[in-house]
């Protein structure tokens, strides 16, 4: 109680007489080292302090305990006889349509396995009862004005047009009976084909020599004239011409030419306009119309 009371007669002194003034008093002078008590004592409440960090998140509690059951549900009507035998019947086309499915595709698996077989190590497909398609023209997309390198190897798109390549056609042709059969398309839509029992190329070492005979179809014969010939590229000629044919008349084309040719399935895309000569087959179009679409493929045992 004096304490308080000494205290407080030396702020009213200091404060009446103009005498130094702090924040702090005391039992002597403000300039004195002692020990001091905080106005705040005197008014009873301090300055707000900083908030202090978060603490740890607690451990997790233990999970609570199970809800109450819920009140059973109303029972559901009985399926009638009647409607028991149509979910059957659905039931039983789903199961038909099913093993009508699983069985295509056993039979496709089936016939493939036995139509195919591989050639050498390029795993090339031959097939035992369908047609191996090795040249397609229909809209110039691709150009066959090519050298003997991609003759040889092939070029072009199966999905389109293409050219397979003389060494799988000596692969596939090598030591089987096969036959070849050529689909032509006018640029007036008109069709005809022509159709060979007897086909195969020889290797590079002969320059992959036609052999083809036994001529059946609606096109004519105008590939015979060929039988027994090397095959002629840009930069190599095999012909029996003077000049080399696979130059002739634009660009021709890799072929089997003779002096020149009958036919000329690889020959540069379009229509024929005077002398220029595109896709050729003589006997039936002539020498001035050309093919619009040309197919060729084979078959071998």
């Amino acid at each position: 109680m004096l304490t308080q009371f000494t205290a407080f007669l030396i702020l009213y002194t200091s404060l009446v007489f103009g005498q130094q003034q702090c924040s702090y008093v005391g039992v002597a002078s403000c300039d004195d080292d002692v020990t001091v008590t905080p106005v705040s004592l005197l008014t009873g409440r301090g300055p707000k302090g900083h908030v202090g960090a978060r603490g740890q998140m607690g451990e997790r509690g233990l999970p609570g305990g199970n809800g109450e059951i819920g009140d059973v549900g109303q029972k559901g009507e009985a399926l009638s006889l009647e409607n028991f035998h149509a979910e059957v019947q659905k039931i039983e086309e789903k199961l038909r349509e099913i093993a009508i499915y699983a069985s295509n595709i056993k039979q496709t698996v089936n016939q493939t396995s036995t139509n195919l077989q591989t050639v050498g190590n390029n795993q090339e497909p031959v097939c035992g009862d369908c047609w191996t398609v090795f040249q397609r023209r229909f809209n110039g997309s691709v150009d066959f004005h090519r050298t003997w390198q991609e003759y040889k190897n092939g070029f072009g798109n199966r999905d389109g047009e293409f050219w397979l390549g003389l060494d799988k056609i000596h692969r596939i042709t090598s030591g089987r009976l096969c036959s070849l059969h050529v689909n032509l398309v006018g640029f007036d839509g008109s069709q005809a084909f022509a159709e060979y029992s007897s086909f195969a190329v020889d290797n590079e070492t002969d320059n992959y020599r036609l052999h083809v005979s036994g001529y059946n179809g609606t096109a004519g014969d105008s590939l015979t004239y060929h039988n027994g010939m090397q095959f002629s590229t840009v930069d190599r000629d095999n012909d029996r011409a003077s000049s080399a044919c696979s130059l002739r008349y634009g660009h021709s084309g890799g072929w089997w030419y003779n002096s020149c040719f009958y036919s000329a399935l690889n020959a540069q895309w379009g229509r024929s306009r005077g002398l220029k000569r595109y896709i050729i087959w003589y006997h039936w179009k002539g020498i001035f119309e050309s093919i619009k679409e040309s197919t060729m493929k084979m078959k071998c045992h």
